[in-house]
Parts: structure tokens; C-alpha cells; sequence
């Protein structure tokens, strides 16, 4: 049965209980240390999320290590700002955004860098925001369409392989995971993003809706008589 294994809670408490090279690829999104809470993008009507999300600093150099320690390979995001950490290697992978419109204090692309001997790839996918990907939960300040993660599996793992995500955030690389066949294990420390999340993986992936009482309903049952219960 595929495995779909998700915990709140901090990830390198996480990965100090995981034996070594047990991850076949850690594809992984890190706070890039731009500020609490996204200032730079705090105008916009799409993010709603209010908890303690914090991008102040980025991980160290036990994070990096012990990542490199459980997993065979490794793609990361945002490599840009963890060049210390990182070997010295020329495979990157370049996120064209297609962006309709300039906006100076946002990026038209992102940076992963992998662990893989292979020519840089550039993945090309139309990204405005949040609100492109998943207007229903639309909370996360730094979600990635679920075709971006799609296209790294795609291109990057092998069937079987066990995906690791540290930083799980919006849990689209978990629905990219779950739809392709990966087994999938990630970590996400903040308590209302991880409940957001896993909203989000339960409808796109089962088509469930969790109401506020915590009853869940699928698409089947959900206008029978029972769901007014």
C-alpha cells in the first residue's frame, strides 16, 4: 500500500530518528530568510494564513547535514541563499514562472539546486500566486503549483523511490506524490499550516472535506441527507 506519512513537528528532531540513506530523494522548500511572514508580499488579498509562520532565518548547517545524512539525493530549493552548505556543483534547476506581468518585489523564477550529475533543466509553469494553484487553500505565503512538483518527480525520481519533504508547507509536493505513486514522508512545524495542509491533500487526493465539527464527508456522501448532521 502506498504510503503517505505526514508530521507536525520540527524536522530535524524528525530526521535524527531516521536511519541513514533511508530516503531515496529529499525534495525540499527551506525558509529562505526573507522575513516573518512574507512581509515583502503582506499587500496581498490571496494570503490568509495568520499563525506563527516565521521565514526569518534559515537552517543550519546540522539541518543540511542530516538531510544529506537520510536521503540518496536531493533537490533544494531556494539554494541561492544555502550556498555554504551546499557541494559546488553545476546541476540546477531554473522555475520559469511565465509571469503575465512585472512586479519588482516579486521573482519571475526560482532556483533548486540537486544533488544529480546531469545538465541543468529549466521547468516552465505559469505562476502568479496561491491563487493560481488552489483558490480553495490559497494560505501558504510560498506554495508551489502541484505541476511543478509533478515535473521533478517526474524527471527526477524512479518508480519506488520514498520521497522526503522537510518543509511541507501547503503539501503540494505531498498531492504530487500521492497522484503519481510515490511513497511520500514529510514534516511541517507549524501547527495551523500542517492542519491547512492536510485539508488540502484530503480533498484534491480524496476527495474529502473535513467540517468544523471534524467530521469528514467525501464527495459522494456530502449532499446526502446525513451530511446535515
Amino acid at each position: 500500500m502506498q504510503i503517505s506519512e505526514v508530521h507536525n513537528c520540527d524536522c530535524l528532531e524528525y530526521m535524527r530518528t531516521i536511519p541513514d540513506g533511508f530516503f531515496d530523494l529529499a525534495d525540499v522548500d527551506p525558509p529562505y530568510g526573507i522575513g516573518k511572514n512574507w512581509t515583502k508580499d503582506k499587500h496581498s488579498k490571496f494570503y490568509t494564513h495568520k499563525s506563527s509562520y516565521n521565514n526569518d532565518t534559515i537552517p543550519g548547517e546540522e539541518y543540511f547535514k542530516e538531510l544529506f545524512r537520510v536521503s540518496k539525493n536531493q533537490i533544494i530549493w531556494g539554494a541561492n541563499y544555502f550556498t555554504a552548505f551546499l557541494p559546488a556543483r553545476n546541476s540546477w534547476i531554473v522555475w520559469d514562472k511565465k509571469r503575465d506581468y512585472p512586479k519588482q518585489h516579486m521573482a519571475e523564477g526560482e532556483l533548486a539546486w540537486t544533488s544529480f550529475n546531469i545538465p541543468l533543466r529549466i521547468a516552465e509553469f505559469r505562476w502568479n500566486g496561491a491563487c493560481v494553484c488552489s483558490p480553495r487553500y490559497g494560505k501558504h505565503p510560498h506554495e508551489k503549483p502541484v505541476p511543478l512538483y509533478a515535473w521533478v518527480y517526474k524527471n527526477y525520481a524512479q518508480p519506488g523511490w520514498k520521497i522526503f519533504d522537510s518543509h511541507m508547507g501547503s503539501q503540494s509536493g505531498r498531492i504530487a506524490a500521492y497522484k503519481l505513486g510515490f511513497d511520500y514522508y514529510g514534516c511541517e512545524i507549524d501547527e495551523q499550516c500542517y492542519k491547512d495542509g492536510c485539508e488540502r491533500f484530503a480533498w484534491e487526493c480524496k476527495g474529502e472535506i473535513i467540517v468544523p465539527s471534524g467530521r469528514i464527508y467525501t464527495q459522494q456522501n456530502l449532499f446526502t441527507k446525513s451530511s446535515n448532521k
